[in-house]
């Protein structure tokens, strides 16, 4: 599990990092960053030979590890997180086209912070070396966030983004 609590660290960094710049209050900037670094807890729940693969997830397996968001959500609530906190980690991979999951959500419907935690966990996901593949260089992740805006991405958030990490290279990622 140490490599999902890395990537949960920094893309807890990375949101904090857009929320700032996209002007959050210090409140919702914590909201954000409790809710970034806990939005793959569901993950723990489900089975780990899902989580380490080799190749590529088949869609049943697939269909397994996209719980994790919904199991993550739950197990929050219950342990009495705040509702912007369970709702970031119920909808990060909601598509700013509809297309996401797990409930279809569209544009300004998908909660802001969980629009934040959607791009920086899509960077961190591109640039770190998976079992399964190999990391792709930061300007390629910025590239593909570039290519996505619009319909995985909130476009005015995929802009800031981007600007954020031309801008400054420095940020305190764990490197994997």
């Amino acid at each position: 599990m140490q490599g999902l609590r890395k990537h949960m660290h920094n893309v807890a960094v990375l949101s904090r990092e857009l929320g700032k710049m996209y002007g959050l209050n210090n409140k919702d900037l914590k909201l954000l960053e409790v809710a970034a670094e806990y939005h793959d807890v569901g993950k723990k729940v489900i089975k780990n030979k899902f989580l380490f693969e080799k190749k590529s997830l088949n869609k049943n397996e697939f269909e397994v590890i996209k719980k994790h968001a919904y199991l993550g959500a739950v197990l929050l609530k219950n342990y009495g997180f705040e509702q912007k906190i369970t709702d970031a980690v119920l909808y990060h991979h909601e598509w700013w086209n509809g297309k996401g999951y797990p409930e279809g959500l569209k544009g300004m419907e998908i909660p802001l912070l969980a629009r934040i935690i959607s791009i920086a966990d899509a960077y961190d996901a591109m640039t770190s070396r998976r079992s399964y593949r190999k990391a792709v260089s930061p300007i390629k992740a910025i590239n593909e966030i570039l290519k996505c805006s619009g319909t995985q991405f909130d476009p005015e958030l995929a802009s800031l983004f981007i600007r954020i990490r031309r801008e400054d290279d420095t940020l305190c990622l764990k490197q994997g």
